[in-house]
């Protein structure tokens, strides 16, 4: 058995989420001394840095002359100038910078291309959804595994555009694959719905886990006041504006910080959202570049929220209850699934209920200490050794075929 990965995924996202699925798969496949290769050095990935796998060249950094440091530059001067940058133009930075790298992608792509159609392995498993390859993998002996994380860009296009490229890919690379992981019931239900032509016999279920509870204890940043923490992107099914509307109600009975970790920084849409309503000094963007940095803001935090309209999974949702962290989401088919009864549930858009939940629950130190023991134990149910291992089991299928 020899498993070939590509470099999509590391090109288009920072760490975490669907990047740290495959590096839990390469932890286990290195544990296991199963043969596997990835065109690209990840060794400085959680730093920003993708290396090329012939020499220490930097592959993923943009030069100052190109399209993407133009983009910069522009960027610079609206900031200087004070005039708001268009969402449109923000919304654009990870395009632009996957085109000024085009050659260097271009380059690896050959690679994986020259991989199959020499027959090099037995199963190819693609970190992302561009169609690069199908062409050879149609000619090639190597069978194909395709990952399916959520079916957001086919239930909300209007957030991505018709001509977005996954919804133009996904359905093809769906039909060519010999293998297809949902990573839940709830994906797979709306997946399969959506391409009901697809024999539904080569699809399979294997969750995601979130533990972060062996990440050293540290003190993290002070922020002045107790505060609720929210984790990742903040586009619009992520439901932000709800959750500020929430906040700022909460914020006049409470005295609370609202931190959000990760994701890019507040953008001019969201300052002005912000400072709108009156709410300046008590929400707080972080950055973190480990898992430790993120262990410890989940448990220095009063509790997670979590009001997305949709997701896959819900990683965070495992990360917050492995370290004690009382879990608020939203009621949502997914996040029943994850979560069982080690969460509180709120609708996503009643921003009045959901507020009076709140401060019912951070009113109660029984309830939140509740949630705290419910989620030490639902967090069993997941582990990246049984994600994995399940991996594992299709990668050795398909190659006895």
């Amino acid at each position: 058995m020899k498993v070939l990965f590509d470099h999509q995924i590391f090109f288009q996202n920072k760490y975490g989420g669907i990047t740290k699925i495959f590096f839990e798969i390469f932890k286990k496949l290195d544990q296991e001394r199963i043969n596997y290769s990835i065109p690209l050095d990840l060794s400085s990935y959680e730093d920003g840095k993708i290396f090329s796998q012939f020499g220490a060249r930097q592959i993923n950094q943009v030069k100052p002359f190109s399209l993407y440091g133009l983009y910069k530059v522009t960027l610079s001067i609206f900031r200087k100038l004070g005039l708001q940058i268009p969402d449109f133009l923000l919304n654009k930075e990870s395009g632009i910078q996957r085109f000024s790298l085009s050659r260097e992608i271009k380059f690896v792509n050959e690679e994986v291309v020259s991989a199959l159609t020499n027959n090099e392995y037995t199963v190819f498993h693609p970190t992302y959804y561009h169609r690069y390859y199908l062409n050879s993998i149609e000619q090639s002996k190597t069978k194909l595994v395709l990952t399916i994380h959520d079916c957001v860009h086919e239930l909300f296009p209007e957030y991505y555009g018709s001509n977005n490229f996954l919804l133009r890919n996904r359905e093809i690379l769906s039909k060519a694959a010999d293998r297809i992981v949902c990573v839940s019931n709830s994906t797979k239900d709306d997946f399969l719905s959506i391409y009901n032509h697809i024999p539904k016999e080569k699809v399979f279920v294997i969750h995601n886990a979130g533990d972060l509870s062996k990440e050293p204890v540290e003190g993290t940043q002070d922020f002045g006041a107790d505060y609720i923490l929210f984790v990742g992107n903040r586009g619009e099914y992520k439901n932000f504006e709800f959750l500020l509307k929430v906040f700022s109600s909460l914020s006049r009975e409470k005295k609370l910080i609202l931190v959000c970790a990760g994701g890019k920084s507040f953008s001019p849409k969201e300052l002005k959202n912000i400072n709108g309503l009156g709410l300046s000094d008590k929400v707080k963007h972080v950055s973190f570049s480990s898992d430790t940095v993120l262990a410890n803001l989940y448990r220095n935090a009063k509790l997670f929220v979590y009001p997305s309209l949709y997701e896959g999974f819900g990683i965070p949702l495992l990360e917050a209850m492995s370290v004690g962290c009382p879990v608020f989401c939203s009621d949502i088919k997914v996040f029943k699934e994850v979560a069982g009864d080690a969460a509180e549930y709120f609708d996503p858009k009643n921003a009045t209920a959901f507020c009076e939940l709140l401060l019912e629950n951070l009113n109660s130190t029984h309830k939140l200490e509740s949630l705290r023991m419910k989620g030490y134990e639902r967090v069993k149910a997941f582990s990246w050794d049984k994600c994995t291992n399940s991996y594992l089991e299709i990668y050795k299928e398909l190659s006895k075929v």
